[in-house]
């Protein structure tokens, strides 16, 4: 009954967005001359767009002099940023952090007005080949040279509907205007008639490719000195912490993993409290087992370890998990060479077209 009242507001909300996209739609879009991929989805959160942006870099960054511009979301400070060996999760947000620390050849900036970002990486590296735009879907003014969609594989766009009634930013028909649509987080072993069935509930245009990812976890890093020192095989009791969006996937694999858990869940972003610090220690010191451990996930350490309260927690055996985003095999070459064979493309066409004088981005 409380979503039916919400309703009213979701139409309202769902037309605002329609109208804001069409406006833009209508040649009032700042197309870039270099390779732009917009790395988006409709939902708030969730869909696993940063270990996507980092395939891309993976993919990239041995051929391409390639950038990451993100919004930074959960900063505390304004404007234009690149990160570096100095940077906090205050300073760029978690997010571009992490990236960058995966990264450290790559040039991750942050910028609320991603035509400013823009303008700026080029203008101090004119030499860029390729800039990678983190979370920017929602952004309509710049025309990107290539669109990624992403969507969480149990939590699907087209079985979802426009905030606040649920989790879309905007109507299900945005999805139109993406030029690839990943389905994320999907099963590592999927049959042929479940990819079936789910591109029957995307109804993909001709225009768009649909491809399938999944999440693979790696081996525990230790971020503690007393971490290093403990072999995390004897660990049968763990605490975990997650703040992000949707935490399903990290609590299955703790849950497969470990006997004992005592889990602290904290929304998307969450700047850690000391009152949160003191309940990490409660139950880590609840757990009566010899060999303990603290598990959290990659995009929270980057928060927690550069916060003010990090030396209250750092005498503890303190992990975090990687993740690592794959492909179905059917479905990675093409996706590769999709990716790859726009960027080399535009970059040929920008090499005949811009001068040798100026290298001018719009």
């Amino acid at each position: 009954m409380f979503r039916f009242l919400l309703f009213p507001i979701s139409a309202v909300w769902a037309s605002v967005m329609h109208f804001r996209r069409k406006f833009y739609a209508n040649g009032r879009r700042i197309e870039p001359k270099i390779p732009t991929v917009c790395v988006g989805n409709l939902c708030m959160g969730g869909s696993g767009k940063t270990p996507h942006v980092d395939y891309l870099l993976n993919l990239l960054q041995s051929q391409n002099k390639t950038a990451v511009l993100s919004r930074g979301y959960g900063r505390k400070t304004k404007g234009f940023l690149f990160a570096d060996s100095q940077s906090t999760a205050q300073d760029v947000g978690d997010e571009p952090l992490l990236l960058y620390r995966k990264n450290p050849e790559t040039i991750v900036a942050v910028c609320e007005n991603r035509v400013e970002g823009l303008r700026k990486i080029t203008e101090k590296i004119p030499d860029i080949d390729v800039v990678i735009l983190d979370d920017a879907y929602q952004y309509l003014k710049l025309k990107y040279g290539l669109s990624i969609l992403l969507t969480d594989y149990y939590a699907s766009y087209p079985i979802d509907y426009v905030f606040p009634v649920g989790k879309l930013r905007e109507s299900r028909s945005a999805a139109k205007d993406a030029d690839m649509i990943v389905v994320a987080k999907s099963p590592k072993v999927m049959p042929d008639m479940d990819k079936h069935l789910f591109l029957n509930k995307i109804r993909p245009l001709p225009h768009q490719k649909v491809y399938f990812s999944y999440i693979e976890y790696g081996e525990l890093q230790p971020l503690t000195a007393s971490a290093q020192t403990l072999d995390i095989e004897t660990v049968r009791s763990v605490v975990t912490v997650s703040g992000i969006a949707n935490p399903y996937l990290f609590l299955d694999y703790v849950n497969h993993k470990y006997r004992e858990k005592e889990h602290i869940r904290f929304s998307d972003h969450h700047v850690f409290k000391k009152s949160d610090i003191d309940k990490m220690l409660v139950l880590y010191n609840r757990i009566i087992m010899r060999n303990r451990a603290i598990i959290t996930t990659e995009k929270d350490a980057m928060r927690l370890m550069t916060s003010e309260l990090w030396q209250q927690i750092a005498h503890l055996p303190i992990f975090s998990i990687p993740i690592e985003v794959k492909f179905h095999e059917k479905y990675r070459k093409d996706f590769e060479n999709q990716i790859t064979k726009y960027v080399s493309g535009k970059k040929k066409f920008e090499k005949k077209t811009v001068s040798l004088q100026s290298k001018l981005i719009f």
